[in-house]
């Protein structure tokens, strides 16, 4: 499920972990919960114990001080629910396990468990490896996007630890942004995302004054705040590869992966930026012929969900041709030729701008198909790396197979 709701999420949570859960969060001692209550009422009964404690505070006596906090202990615990479903899922998980690799207790702990129960398990008894996946998919989520870019730099170097070097180029990156509006204040956060031995650094900074709408007291209100910008570096030691995603663009990268060198690894670096992958997408206007089996990989049909084109002699226009869901309709590439082709030669004056590739994986016994999607641009922007590591792989194979990529290119 993709909305958030803490009460459809609590019902798939286990009677001992929503105790677990509770007793260990910020807002448990402020609750009183029958924990004696059968099994399938205790989220009902926890929802409602939190509901029934936001409404007391509306002509609470107690000191504004103490309803402030209680309140901010309601909206955390509401958030902490939302991060824990948004890692309710099977990449999440497999990070979650690659990270758990030296810990048999918490494999063994989340083994048998359904996904959220698992994200949820960890947020209470592994924080530390929770928060490092939580910025490790918000980094993948941002790959191959409009602000990241990789570069190849010296490889072995030793990223510092010490908070006062990292706070001073976390201040020296906010200048970078001074002119954007942004603020003196700055956090950064050091985590290491993977088993490939590679370090993150994210980096927020304050940013411009902005206006947001809201609610407080159940009143609507407009405050003033500022929005942290963020800024994020994943250098792998082994490779010497680093991507970074920065706002403002080439210029900032370079100036951030200087900053980098001077404070974090105190010695100068020479980027050499690593030019995105372009896709052959028009190799896919005739249609989706592939020159291998794919089978061999665990795929039964790949379809064209999704299809943007660009009129070669004007960029000022694009046309999106969008299938249906359906896997045995007509895909985005035979609308196309069947559409575009009524006053225009789809090869001749089309460029295929942008696709998005649905794969249907053969069924295991007894269970239902299962499928994944990604999107490529002709540009080089993907989000195959959002993907699981084994989706990864097929995908690969499939623009190998569609002749879009080179045999010995593989895309992340």
């Amino acid at each position: 499920m993709k909305i958030f709701t803490p009460s459809h999420f609590l019902r798939h949570i286990s009677a001992p972990l929503l105790r677990e859960s509770i007793e260990k969060h910020p807002l448990g001692p402020r609750l009183t919960i029958d924990w004696e209550c059968p099994e399938d009422a205790l989220s009902g009964r926890i929802i409602e114990a939190v509901e029934a404690l936001d409404a007391s505070l509306q002509d609470s006596e107690l000191p504004k001080e103490e309803v402030a906090a209680i309140r901010h202990d309601v909206l955390l615990w509401h958030d902490d629910l939302r991060r824990v479903h948004l890692l309710a899922n099977d990449l999440a998980v497999s990070a979650f396990q690659s990270a758990c690799q030296t810990d048999p207790k918490a494999l063994d702990a989340i083994a048998d468990r359904d996904n959220r129960e698992r994200s949820l398990w960890i947020f209470c008894n592994r924080d530390q490896i929770f928060r490092d996946v939580e910025l490790q998919l918000a980094f993948q989520a941002k790959a191959n996007g409009k602000y990241w870019k990789k570069h190849r730099i010296q490889a072995g170097l030793d990223l510092t630890s010490d908070r006062e070097r990292l706070e001073a180029f976390g201040n020296e990156v906010a200048k970078l942004y001074k002119s954007a509006g942004g603020g003196k204040s700055t956090h950064i956060e050091c985590s290491r995302p993977g088993s490939d031995g590679s370090i993150q650094l994210t980096l927020y900074v304050e940013g411009p004054i902005t206006a947001l709408t809201h609610f407080t007291d159940r009143k609507f209100n407009r405050v003033t705040t500022r929005i942290a910008l963020e800024t994020a570096l994943v250098y792998q030691p082994a490779t010497g590869i680093i991507e970074t995603v920065v706002l403002g663009g080439a210029k900032n990268h370079t100036a951030v992966l200087g900053l980098f060198g001077k404070h974090v690894v105190d010695q100068e670096i020479a980027p050499k930026e690593i030019e995105k992958t372009r896709f052959r997408l028009n190799e896919l206007r005739n249609g989706l012929e592939t020159f291998e089996d794919l089978s061999i990989h665990g795929v039964e049909k790949v379809r064209l969900r999704r299809a943007r084109f660009k009129p070669v002699n004007s960029t000022g226009i694009s046309l999106t041709v969008e299938a249906s869901a359906d896997p045995d309709q007509e895909d985005a590439i035979t609308l196309a030729q069947r559409t575009l082709a009524i006053q225009h030669s789809l090869e001749a004056e089309y460029h295929l701008d942008l696709a998005s590739f649905v794969v249907r994986l053969f069924p295991e016994a007894g269970k239902k198909p299962k499928q994944f999607s990604f999107e490529v641009s002709s540009a080089g922007s993907s989000t195959i790396k959002s993907q699981l590591p084994k989706n990864q792989a097929i995908a690969n194979a499939v623009l190998r197979s569609l002749n879009v990529i080179e045999a010995e290119e593989p895309v992340s």
